[in-house]
């Protein structure tokens, strides 16, 4: 096999991340997804870490990021770059799946993250902050020997291999990053229920639906309980 063919093989993978059979657990609670950016669980303690936070600062100061139109309601958390980041990652990991189901793009996943992070508490908010800029950064991008432009400048296909190498990394930091960006994002897509009708998912259940459906034969637990007898 040529290197040509080889490359071709290794990225020759489906671009959509989120299988249609996953979506019920996708649709789980976005902010269950923050701790995986946390600072404690990608190591960015040691000096090793404060070098790549601290390229990554550098790199959004050196080389600007490529910001999508404006969102349609004011950011409370993020600036106008980290939503464009957040974008760019989401328009990636969940593309339109069908002509019925609207992409990332059109959901705006940046601007739900937002809000999600408008309601976390503030070291989340800083975690996510600090890995949104070593992924976009560039010059993270040259310490691997990967790109040397920020991620929102690439073109699909070079976004497609930059997650995919982070997710198949032999570096921890990493592959944690690249399933921290994922799971936050496909966890947004996925929860909006714009989604639901082109994929064929009815959406989670409906608890007082299904009380009523089967009524009769619903157990009443405190009839289960033995009554206590009075001390005589």
């Amino acid at each position: 096999m040529t290197e040509r063919a080889s490359v071709d093989a290794r990225w020759s993978r489906p671009r959509h991340w989120c299988p249609v059979t996953d979506i019920p657990n996708r649709t789980a609670d976005a902010a269950s997804t923050l701790p995986l950016f946390s600072r404690r669980r990608l190591a960015l303690g040691g000096l090793g870490g404060a070098a790549i936070v601290g390229l990554g600062a550098a790199g959004l100061a050196l080389q600007s990021t490529r910001r999508p139109p404006a969102p349609s309601e004011a950011l409370s958390v993020l600036t106008l770059d980290e939503h464009a980041i957040v974008a760019a990652v989401a328009s990636r990991t969940c593309p339109a799946a069908g002509p019925d189901v609207p992409g990332a793009d059109a959901i705006d996943v940046g601007l739900k993250a937002d809000r999600l992070l408008a309601r976390a508490e503030p070291e989340a908010v800083a975690d996510v902050k600090t890995v949104l800029a070593i992924f976009e950064s560039g010059l993270t991008g040259a310490l691997f020997f990967e790109r040397v432009r920020p991620f929102t400048q690439l073109d699909p296909d070079s976004q497609d291999r930059v997650l995919y190498a982070w997710r198949d990394s032999s570096v921890a930091l990493r592959r944690t990053i690249a399933r921290a960006l994922s799971s936050l994002t496909t966890s947004l897509y996925y929860g909006d229920p714009r989604t639901w009708p082109g994929l064929g998912y009815p959406g989670p259940p409906d608890h007082e639906a299904l009380r009523r459906a089967y009524v009769d034969q619903l157990v009443d637990l405190d009839a289960l309980v033995a009554p206590t007898t009075e001390a005589s």
